[in-house]
């Protein structure tokens, strides 16, 4: 089929271009490698798969596993000072139900599930409270004296 007048005239010359095919690299760069243990023992003749099967990596890092893996995690549960009355609450109205601490969505503004309540309730019981200023100082708290929104987020707080 031939090209019509009017396609003729214009004279377009197809803008699309072939890309070639990008050649994948089969050998890894060590200075890539930011491991210094993975660096010593990579041989450059081989590819990625094939080092990563000849490592042993139980071995190479055998100084630096854990013998044992902790029970407990690392960063314990602890109330901060709005969620307290609530867990007081929770408990006063269910006593030691966290079922029904969790399907009172009334109380329950958290919406927390059954093992949140668990573990917060628990933590309450313990004695585990932290204020508002150390939760600030951690980062994970909000320090609702600062503005959120509006013209007033971008002022300078400090005066400078």
């Amino acid at each position: 089929m031939a090209k019509t007048l009017r396609k003729r005239r214009q004279g377009k010359v197809n803008s699309r271009k072939i890309k070639e095919k990008v050649i994948q690299r089969k050998h890894t760069h060590l200075g890539a490698i930011r491991d210094k243990e993975l660096r010593k023992r990579f041989d450059k003749t081989k590819t990625l798969r094939q080092n990563m099967q000849a490592t042993d990596m139980k071995e190479m890092y055998k100084n630096v596993l854990p013998k044992k893996i902790p029970k407990k995690g690392a960063h314990p549960v602890k109330v901060n000072e709005d969620e307290a009355p609530i867990i007081k609450t929770l408990m006063k109205k269910h006593g030691d139900d966290y079922d029904k601490m969790f399907w009172d969505i009334k109380v329950n503004v958290m919406q927390w599930t059954k093992s949140e309540v668990m573990k917060k309730v628990k933590a309450f019981k313990g004695g585990k409270i932290r204020s508002m200023a150390a939760e600030i100082m951690s980062g994970h708290g909000m320090d609702l004296r600062k503005p959120i929104f509006g013209a007033a987020k971008d002022r300078n707080v400090f005066g400078h």
